[in-house]
């Protein structure tokens, strides 16, 4: 339509695909490509509404495209300023085959359609449309999001300063420099021809239209510009204006090939632009599927690490994936955790294929493995695979256990194995936990990366607190809280057969009590808990096997008391919080009174009250506590619980000599 020259026309949308960045971000930016799309098409409706042959509701279509245009991104706004100043040089000379009238019309069709859509898929505007739309303006023309950005070797932050040649510099340098000559050549051309003939520009629609195309590509850069706005990441929010300079590339191969007489050279022509079309191919060939990371022969490419040094590279983080993808290769069986803090990992981790997805675990702070991109170090340790353009790195895989090889399934299947084969867990709850040799080795199965989320604590009671850390013995326990980590605190993790272990190695001390189990992180509240009095479970252990199924108990209540070998045994089946949390109270009476302690035989009976946690604990929902007997003869025992609002339960039996 603009050339009638079919050549021509493959030729723009070929510029079009070839453009690297917008290539690649056609896949992944979800923001920025809307926008450039919805402009071509307004583009394209321009057109038809100003077309001689052009239908008065073509106005009313372009309305509603602008006004969705606009409804995307305010710098849409540059389009209907446009129509709206071709409509009014219409008004000034009509063209011919129209009347006053009809263009009048197109105005008020194009105008009110604008208005209407954009208040239509805007509701912020719904209840205040003026002052709303003032706050808009300003919100999107300053766009609050402030970004990091690194440009010519220095960073700024973009809410704070913007270098004014950002967006030109960003343009120059990533748009294949074949069109970006020939779109300066035809903005050249098209200017010249509209100050020497400026009568033309009234009188032809034609030549009014590409001057249009100038104007939506200069008039937003100079708005960045005088105004500051807030543009990160390169130039992808200006994206749109690949659409006009593209037409206008266009335009400058006709120009060109309109100043050649002979066949000869336009045929010499039409090669050059064919081997320029075909560089940029195979440049975006050699760097996939990194097209987003293209730049022109502008700027140093040859320089090691002096493009990461001077502009942001790969701000997607896309390269992460081909990083998972080369640890997945290299290690097809096992399973593989990831450190690492790059924004896009667990994006990319969701496209990996679902049955290798499965193997990958990833943690911000733990693992085997790290995945840095170019200016985000975080980890150090055995580089395995990095990923290089135009030689500079834009992804690295480092191995993090140096000196050790990949921990694979063979050596968690191992941990598990011998943790769950030790014996019964000496705490069954969430998570079930196994003492073996100077190691407590936490066990969940199934489970997920999420069971393990949550950080763990384990406060340790010694049978003497003089063993303790000196900075510990005031508090009279050792806190050896952790979390899920593969590398530190002295223990392995690891996620095999859809089982989760964690270990963690014991101090030297006698240990008495074990209080262990989670908490989310930042929130006073426990997931799950456990208190083991190690020694008390031993002897409850012997008693449940042997004697409990055949022994009547000496107290029926609450708490079922038993008497065996010396020692109180109590036990409750199912028990609940209440249970745990009351204190228990034990009162013997002697049958001679003289077998007291000296600070007891005023009182006639010997006190032995207790918690739960400091005689016992609770097993697969069953609560117990042991309490060794004195030597001396017993009377009688009083016991139960009780709180601070009284009396749980109690009762008092008569013992004799037994």
């Amino acid at each position: 339509r603009l050339f009638e020259n079919r050549l021509l026309a493959t030729l723009a949308p070929l510029l079009f695909l070839l453009h690297p960045r917008i290539y690649a971000h056609s896949f992944f930016n979800s923001k920025d490509m809307p926008f450039l799309s919805m402009f071509m098409i307004c583009l394209y409706l321009t057109h038809r509404a100003f077309d001689k042959d052009g239908r008065w509701w073509w106005f009313a279509l372009c309305g509603a495209g602008v006004g969705l245009l606009v409804n995307l991104r305010i710098m849409g706004f540059v389009l209907p300023v446009a129509v709206v100043a071709m409509l009014f040089l219409d008004l000034v000379r009509v063209p011919e085959g129209r009347d006053r009238r009809r263009v009048l019309l197109s105005v008020a069709l194009f105008v009110l359609s604008t208005l209407l859509t954009v208040y239509a898929v805007s509701p912020f505007l719904w209840s205040d449309p003026v002052g709303s739309g003032i706050e808009w303006f300003a919100t999107s023309s300053h766009h609050p999001h402030n970004n990091l950005q690194l440009f010519r070797g220095e960073w700024f932050w973009s809410r704070d300063y913007h270098p004014p040649e950002y967006v030109p510099v960003w343009f120059s340098i990533t748009t294949p420099p074949a069109v970006l000559a020939l779109g300066l050549v035809g903005m050249s051309a098209l200017v010249l021809r509209g100050f020497t003939a400026p009568a033309n520009v009234l009188r032809d629609t034609w030549l009014r239209f590409w001057l249009m195309l100038i104007g939506c590509f200069v008039v937003p850069v100079l708005a960045v510009m005088v105004l500051g706005s807030n543009i990160y990441n390169g130039w992808r929010q200006m994206y749109f204006l690949y659409a006009p300079f593209c037409l206008l590339a266009v335009f400058g191969v006709r120009w060109t090939f309109s100043l050649l007489g002979s066949s000869g050279l336009r045929s010499l022509a039409y090669g050059a632009v064919g081997v320029c079309v075909s560089a940029v191919a195979v440049s975006m060939v050699s760097i996939h599927p990194n097209q987003h990371l293209y730049f022109t022969f502008l700027v140093d490419r040859t320089t090691p690490e002096h493009l990461s040094d001077s502009y942001e590279l790969d701000y997607q983080s896309y390269s992460v994936r081909q990083g998972l993808e080369h640890l997945l290769d290299k290690y097809p069986s096992s399973q593989i955790y990831v450190a690492s803090r790059l924004p896009g990992i667990r994006r990319h981790h969701h496209t990996i294929n679902a049955e290798d997805r499965h193997r990958l675990f990833l943690w911000s702070e733990d693992g085997e493995f790290t995945i840095n991109d170019t200016y985000r170090p975080e980890f150090e340790g055995d580089e395995i695979y990095s990923l290089k353009i135009y030689n500079n790195m834009i992804v690295s895989v480092r191995h993090l256990l140096s000196g050790r090889d990949v921990r694979g399934d063979d050596f968690r299947s191992q941990i598990y194995l011998e943790a769950t084969s030790s014996g019964d867990p000496i705490i069954d709850s969430d998570w079930d936990v196994y003492l073996m040799g100077g190691q407590l080795v936490y066990v969940r199965e199934p489970c997920s990366v999420g069971d393990a989320d949550d950080l763990f604590f384990l406060h340790l009671y010694p049978a003497d607190v003089s063993d303790l850390p000196e900075e510990r013995k005031q508090f009279g326990f050792d806190n050896l809280d952790f979390g899920f980590h593969f590398l530190s605190d002295g223990g392995d993790a690891g996620i095999w057969d859809g089982k989760c272990f964690r270990s963690v190695d014991l101090p030297e001390y006698t240990i008495e009590r074990v209080s262990t189990g989670q908490h989310v992180s930042g929130v006073d509240g426990r997931v799950w808990q456990s208190v083991w009095n190690l020694n008390a479970a031993d002897v409850y252990d012997v008693f449940r096997e042997s004697r409990k199924s055949s022994v009547q108990p000496l107290i029926s209540s609450a708490f079922d008391v038993y008497v065996d070998e010396g020692k109180l045994v109590y036990v409750k089946e199912q028990c609940v919080a209440d249970d745990r949390d009351a204190r228990f109270f034990l009162h013997l009476i002697p049958a001679d009174v003289l077998d007291l302690p000296e600070e007891r035989k005023e009182s006639g009976f010997d006190n032995l009250d207790f918690d739960l946690w400091d005689r016992g604990g609770e097993s697969y929902g069953e609560c117990f506590a042991v309490v060794e007997l004195p030597a001396y003869d017993i009377a009688s025992i009083s016991t139960g619980q009780y709180t601070s609002d009284g009396l749980v339960w109690g009762e008092k039996i008569a013992v004799g000599s037994e």
